[in-house]
């Protein structure tokens, strides 16, 4: 007795019936057939899909040497692109190492998998769980990395589709910071000092220098000497690259005096005692019982400083180095200006 067909042509071309139901987009390869289930029984659904079902069977010669997804993300994120900075390309590793970890703990490994092999589906499950590790910045960082990681396997001819487009990022969560009142910022800065470490008073002077310039750590750590005129700090910024005037604070100036007393201040030494006084301003806190501070709530209250004194918001939004004119910055500050505003009306006299 004749065996029936596995598969039967359709009135469409490359469109083949599997006998169990389901359609497959069907073509050649480098001389070799080669098919894709089309996941549906339905004619019209399948010839809906088959143009981008034989584009990614046409377009992936190079599949059979793909290697595996942690691969290509470890690939991509060692990558020199010109495109992008250091620090971000420092970054990507952090995320790609990350994101093949998460990999590890899930059954179906799918890090593990072909480029070319993995699914939707086993990407969709893998950043899930990354979902529930780490924070939404640091999501949709690691969705950034897997993009590329696609875009350079579709430049490779390993495959068509970047199936990581087909993943949302997520909306971070917006939260409110209380910080610290003029006066309790001193006790902060006095706390400091007064543990009497070899390493307190350089820790309290990069406290008050990032509070009262507003700058990103990574700019206050690449500071010099040379970059400070009578006053203003110009600097360049480390996310734009570009340059930018910041004036000096009347705190400013006094904290570069008295750095200049204690350091070294020739043009090119650099103006930050210290890398980072993260632990000692964590540590103050905590013993004062106040909030949390993070290294970034410094750049914020320079901004709500200089909300409160009547600074305009593009000229704050200036010289924190946003680019859109102020629209970060309202966005960001919304609530001291609501709160700024009520305190000025009062002060108003018709």
């Amino acid at each position: 007795m004749k065996q029936k067909a596995q598969f039967a042509k359709s009135k469409v071309e490359n469109l083949f019936r599997h006998r169990a139901g389901n359609y497959y987009a069907v073509t050649k390869v480098d001389g070799k057939v080669r098919r894709r289930c089309l996941e549906t029984e339905d004619f019209n659904t399948a010839k809906g899909r088959l143009t981008a079902a034989l584009n990614e069977l046409r377009g992936t010669t190079n599949a059979k040497k793909a290697g595996t997804l942690a691969e290509a993300i470890t690939d991509e994120a060692l990558r020199e692109d010109p495109g992008i900075k250091e620090t971000t390309r420092h970054y990507y590793q952090q995320v790609g190492a990350s994101l093949i970890a998460t990999s590890d703990t899930l059954d179906g490994k799918p890090a593990a998998k072909s480029i070319s092999k993995a699914t939707l589906a086993d990407l969709r499950s893998w950043m899930d769980a990354h979902a529930k590790l780490v924070s939404r910045t640091r999501y949709n960082g690691s969705l950034a990395l897997l993009r590329r990681t696609y875009d350079r396997a579709i430049e490779a001819h390993m495959v068509t589709l970047n199936l990581a487009d087909e993943l949302d990022r997520l909306q971070p969560i917006e939260s409110k910071r209380d910080l610290p009142t003029i006066d309790d910022f001193g006790r902060i800065v006095a706390e400091i000092i007064g543990q009497r470490k070899a390493h307190s008073k350089a820790a309290a002077a990069a406290v008050r220098l990032l509070a009262s310039t507003g700058l990103r750590i990574s700019e206050a750590q690449a500071l010099k000497w040379g970059d400070i005129t009578d006053s203003a700090i110009v600097i360049r910024t480390a996310k734009n690259d570009e340059f930018r005037r910041v004036p000096l604070t009347s705190t400013a100036r006094d904290v570069l005096a008295e750095l200049k007393q204690v350091k070294q201040h020739g043009g090119g030494d650099p103006v930050m005692p210290m890398k980072s006084p993260r632990l000692a301003l964590e540590g103050a806190c905590d013993r004062l019982g106040l909030s949390h501070l993070r290294i970034h709530d410094l750049r914020h209250i320079f901004a709500t400083r200089c909300i409160e004194a009547g600074v305009d918001i593009p000229t704050i939004a200036s010289w924190l180095g946003h680019k859109d004119g102020g629209a970060l910055a309202a966005k960001t500050y919304g609530h001291v200006i609501e709160k700024h505003s009520e305190a000025q009306i009062l002060k108003v006299a018709i």
